[in-house]
């Protein structure tokens, strides 16, 4: 009769990343973990909990506050200067072997399907994929043949290291395999579509290319914002170090 936990950093991480920067939000899981679609999580009990009235109006606030301040899982990063398209839609690339992808039920292929899916389902937009800023460096694999990708006219790389919240913002859509970037965009309003399973998948709030696990039934943003942030993380006060 073990205690079995598994431990993540959560999605309002911290200013900067890496060792130097400890997480100022922890997710603790008794069930399983939140990035695995293949077994029930505590986070997924979580959402599926009906909100009190107070509780719908502290998920909604929170998003207002989330926008107002323009977070993300870091913080630490200037937001994109440079011009965007007029009109795009922001695809996010992940680097290869990343936990997530072989948890959300997603193969390198899904990457180039979803580049296609971009391409063709808004016919009228650019495509702007933000590669990570490692795979740019050399120093991890990505998804995408960069090379390749020059040759279409309405595809841009970035590979700038930036703060993504502007590039969410200013997107007509975005697409994600399993990127926490999908999960930000729902925060936005955005319309959102998945090529993986990934947390904020299955719910009726995203356009999922694959099929949900039959645990997973539609939710209000709401009830994923308050499972997510408020009862699945736990948070210490970055000045004063309390929780």
């Amino acid at each position: 009769g073990g205690c079995f936990c598994l431990v993540e950093d959560g999605f309002l991480r911290s200013f900067g990343l890496g060792a130097d920067e400890p997480p100022l939000s922890v997710l603790f899981d008794h069930e399983g973990i939140y990035y695995d679609a293949g077994s029930p999580s505590w986070l997924e009990h979580l959402i599926a909990q009906p909100l009190d009235p107070a509780a719908a109006a502290r998920a909604q606030a929170l998003i207002s506050l989330w926008r107002q301040h323009r977070v993300s899982k870091y913080n630490h990063l200037s937001e994109f200067a440079g011009s965007l398209p007029a009109r795009y839609v922001l695809l996010a690339d992940q680097t290869s072997g990343d936990a997530s992808l072989r948890y959300g039920k997603a193969s390198v292929k899904d990457f180039t399907v979803m580049l296609d899916c971009a391409l063709r389902q808004h016919a009228d937009c650019d495509v702007l994929i933000k590669i990570h800023p490692d795979v740019f460096a050399g120093h991890k694999k990505g998804h995408f043949d960069l090379a390749e990708l020059q040759n279409n006219p309405r595809v841009r790389v970035l590979a700038d290291n930036v703060h993504p919240v502007r590039l969410i913002e200013q997107a007509q859509a975005v697409y994600t395999v399993t990127s926490q970037i999908g999960f930000e965009a729902l925060l936005w309003g955005k319309p959102v579509f998945t090529f993986g399973m990934p947390f904020y998948a299955g719910y009726g709030l995203t356009t999922d290319a694959q099929p949900a696990p039959s645990r997973r039934q539609p939710a209000a943003l709401e009830q994923l914002v308050h499972a997510a942030l408020v009862r699945y993380a736990r948070y210490l006060d970055p000045e004063t170090g309390t929780r």
